[in-house]
């Protein structure tokens, strides 16, 4: 599974967000987050793939740019 997957897969199992309404490409605002839940989303990302993204990166408009931001800090630790 890749990253985007694995991303949507948490949203779903943690917000209770429909899984036929997760796209990557999709406002985050549009799952219901407000700026407290796209934290939680966060903190649930970090923990799920063991990476620590600094705040200052953590501004994102979609999942694809998690995803993105995701295998980027997976690398680095690599």
């Amino acid at each position: 599974m890749n990253t985007i997957e694995q991303i949507k897969q948490v949203i779903v199992e943690k917000f209770g967000v429909n899984a036929n309404e997760v796209e990557a490409e999709r406002p985050l605002g549009e799952y219901g987050l407000d700026s407290l839940g796209q934290i939680e989303l966060l903190f649930a990302i970090e923990e799920h793939f063991e990476v620590s993204i600094p705040e200052e990166e953590a501004h994102v408009a979609n999942l694809q740019e998690l995803a993105d931001l995701v295998d980027r800090y997976k690398a680095e630790k690599a």
